[in-house]
């Protein structure tokens, strides 16, 4: 079953085991992702999660569109489309304060 998305993946190299990293670069997904999916799905892939099989990363090249899109748990991918922080510092210092009054009243109550 070969689609668009596996002919532009890069070709697996002839060796019988495969790292966390390299097995992510091969199927085009980060880390992050594969073991949030791990997670998920209540599956481990691998000898104890250090070492990956060529069918390790067949399987995982054949499953990446199951992967959730990874998202940075502290800043939430706020960036526009060339990588700059979505808001600027003003607007940041502005939400930060009025975080900052909200306490302070939760706080004087």
């Amino acid at each position: 079953m070969a689609s668009n998305n596996l002919n532009a993946l890069p070709p697996i190299p002839a060796q019988r085991y495969f790292s966390l990293h390299e097995l992510c670069r091969l199927a085009d997904i980060s880390p992050a992702q594969f073991a949030v999916w791990q997670h998920e799905n209540g599956v481990v892939v691998g000898y104890g999660g250090s070492r990956y099989t060529r069918r390790d990363v067949l399987k995982m090249r054949q499953l990446s569109h199951t992967f959730a899109p990874y998202v940075d748990a502290f800043t939430r991918n706020q960036t526009d489309v060339n990588g700059n922080p979505a808001i600027d510092a003003d607007e940041a210092r502005q939400q930060l304060q009025k975080l900052l009054r909200n306490i302070e009243t939760a706080l004087a109550k």
